[in-house]
């Protein structure tokens, strides 16, 4: 069977993966690239490939270190597996949607990437703006976006319930939101997307923000994860994926 011309000329191919990596280091306008992430999962390129092309970028001293995004859990394990059957180092981070109303990774990719060493970067921390402090951004005045408008349908109580916690905390809405992702296990850094020196310096105010087990739990009971709300006002202590069996 011959393979489509296409199928080496797109996603991790190692043919595309090199010339994707060479357009990169001409747009950026360096010498390498400290961390070179997958965005999405290839199911057709077998890992072997990917990881050859992978070993060949760092020995030429192009890339230092390499990541995914989007991945499920076990596409972490099957990556981390094969690196270290080719004598490669693996993955250190993977990039996937995360915040108090997305917590799906809690299923899967959390305590995968916790047991292989993974650093988890979340993207989306305020889930479009629904985090940020929109109905306290209403009351000024400020109209909200056609998707953060559909969000507050779906999700309107929790979002009050939440903007009026962050009041008692004496925490704006998206400091919180950033706060509790940096408490999270298995979490390095969100990923925040200032558009100027305020904004950025605003962001920053979440690395002094300490939310104690009461204001998790509360957290945890307006936004439940998969584990579910806590019982009786305690945090469930087995998470996903074993919290079935316990």
């Amino acid at each position: 069977m011959v393979c489509p011309r296409w199928r080496h000329e797109s996603k991790l191919s190692a043919l595309h993966i090199r010339r994707a990596c060479e357009a990169s280091l001409k747009r950026l306008q360096t010498d390498y690239i400290d961390l070179y992430q997958m965005h999405h999962v290839d199911r057709n390129t077998p890992w072997e490939e990917i990881w050859e092309a992978f070993s060949v970028l760092r020995q030429e001293g192009k890339v230092l270190y390499f990541g995914s995004s989007n991945f499920a859990g076990w596409h972490l394990v099957e990556a981390q597996a094969a690196a270290k059957d080719m004598g490669m180092f693996g993955l250190v981070s993977e990039q996937s949607m995360y915040s108090l109303l997305r917590r799906t990774v809690e299923l899967e990719v959390l305590p995968a990437s916790i047991k292989h060493g993974i650093g988890v970067i979340p993207w989306s921390p305020l889930t479009g703006g629904l985090l940020g402090g929109v109905l306290r951004k209403e009351k000024e005045g400020r109209s909200a976006g056609a998707m953060v408008s559909a969000g507050l349908k779906i999700y309107g109580d929790a979002i009050a319930a939440y903007e009026s916690f962050c009041d008692e905390l004496g925490h704006d809405p998206a400091d919180v939101a950033l706060a509790w992702l940096l408490h999270q296990p298995g979490v390095t850094a969100p990923i925040i997307g200032p558009r100027t020196i305020a904004q950025l310096d605003n962001s920053l105010r979440a690395l002094d923000i300490v939310l104690d087990e009461s204001a998790l739990t509360r957290l945890d009971e307006i936004f439940p994860g998969p584990g579910g709300a806590p019982e009786n006002g305690v945090r469930k202590k087995h998470f996903a994926p074993e919290a079935y069996a316990w």
